[in-house]
């Protein structure tokens, strides 16, 4: 047995061309809320909630689907990337917003330690991590292959995990003339509200 809950969207960031209204999740009586919901939106600024919503999987932070293409052309001059742009941008605060009224706080280690299992070189620093604020990560062993441009990766699967945006910080190279883009040895993943009282290293 099935019931729906609703919650209020319409302070989502949307743009002439879509407006998100309200996103429907279904609660299975007994065992709470599942992880999957659909986004109502109407469309060229019209009030009237399109027939068909978009699904959304609140656990990935992502939406499963877009629109129709019929949808995109009645909208004009605007390309499918401008709306996967939007889409992904309003993705982010729906799950703030449903994170909020459901009272819900992410487990942003335990989410990153997943992300992690896609990098085999790299590890979560417990030691060091002051979640959810400060999350640390280092490389496994010294001479392992390293790219940089995983650690914005890892970040960006993350603020879209927790909807949190994060500040990213590398180092860890002990010789000058070392590149800091192929020899840093551990990154710091810091909220962007975070404050600190005091300096603290990666």
């Amino acid at each position: 047995m099935f019931e729906i809950r609703n919650i209020d969207l319409k302070k989502v960031s949307g743009n002439d061309f879509i407006k998100f209204l309200r996103i429907e999740i279904p609660q299975r009586k007994g065992h709470g809320l599942l992880r999957f919901g659909r986004v109502r939106y109407a469309l060229n600024g019209d009030q009237k909630e399109q027939e068909n919503g978009l699904p959304m999987d609140l656990g990935k932070g992502i939406f499963t689907a877009t629109l129709e293409d019929e949808e995109l052309e009645a909208l004009g001059e605007i390309s499918r990337e401008d709306l996967e742009k939007t889409l992904q941008k309003a993705a982010v605060e729906i799950i703030k917003i449903v994170r909020k009224e459901l009272g819900q706080e992410p487990d942003t280690a335990g989410i990153l330690r997943r992300i992690l299992k896609d990098y085999a070189y790299l590890a979560y620093d417990e030691s060091s991590s002051k979640p959810p604020d400060v999350l640390k990560c280092r490389v496994t062993e010294p001479k392992s292959p390293r790219d940089v441009e995983d650690i914005f990766e890892i970040a960006n699967r993350l603020r879209i995990a927790t909807g949190e945006n994060y500040i990213v910080a590398y180092g860890g190279s002990s010789s000058p003339e070392n590149n800091p883009d192929e020899a840093w040895s551990r990154f710091s993943l810091r909220k962007f509200d975070f404050r600190e009282t005091k300096p603290n290293g990666t």
